[in-house]
């Protein structure tokens, strides 16, 4: 293990290993009696398609890959109100870190990056929506700072717990993870947003 840890934006070359890092997480919760992810749909498609966006990033330790998760300025509105889909957001989903590395912290890490990124690249929020059916995983981001915002029962949808947090900038943030490729610090929010919705 050596920090900081380098967070690159994934390639179709990646794709292998950002499955088998969301294919890992699938079947832990499924061991643990819970149905997030086992929905019967294969998310291969989805993750090929936001990989081909630049909307999926690796969280890597030398070069192993640790975590995964897909970034983008498209709120889902089967979720979100069409008021909250005007506003400066990222949203976040598919996050997912390696079994092997539990307890390390790295959901916290991943989510104050994202956090980050959001406020370094001009959005006011950072969002997601959590499986209805997860309360230990609404919990556990709670215990993070996420804001529960409500529950929204979308038909044929799963998913549907809404949470978000404050964009804002981390510090200390680099002694843990540096962006590897994919945003300059400083780069303009325009640009950025522009890469999200390729």
């Amino acid at each position: 293990m050596s920090k900081p840890y380098g967070m690159d934006r994934a390639d179709i070359g990646d794709l292998s290993e950002v499955m088998a890092l969301l294919d890992e997480r699938t079947r832990w919760l499924r061991e643990r009696g819970h149905d997030q992810w086992n929905t019967g749909r294969d998310p291969k498609a989805y993750i090929i398609n936001a990989i081909g966006r630049r909307n999926t990033w690796l969280l890597r330790d030398n070069g192993t890959s640790l975590a995964t998760l897909t970034l983008t300025s498209q709120g889902d509105p089967d979720f979100w109100t069409l008021e909250e889909l005007r506003q400066p957001a990222l949203y976040l989903g598919k996050m997912a870190s390696t079994v092997r590395r539990s307890g390390e912290g790295l959901g916290s890490l991943m989510l104050a990056w994202a956090q980050d990124l959001a406020a370094r690249t001009g959005f006011d929020y950072l969002r997601w929506d959590v499986w209805r059916t997860n309360k230990q995983l609404q919990d556990y981001y709670r215990s993070l700072g996420g804001r529960y915002i409500r529950t929204v029962p979308a038909a044929h949808r799963w998913s549907g717990a809404l949470f978000h947090i404050p964009a804002r900038r981390i510090a200390g943030l680099s002694d843990h993870v540096i962006t590897c490729s994919g945003i300059s610090a400083h780069e303009p929010s325009r640009s950025f947003i522009s890469s999200l919705e390729r």
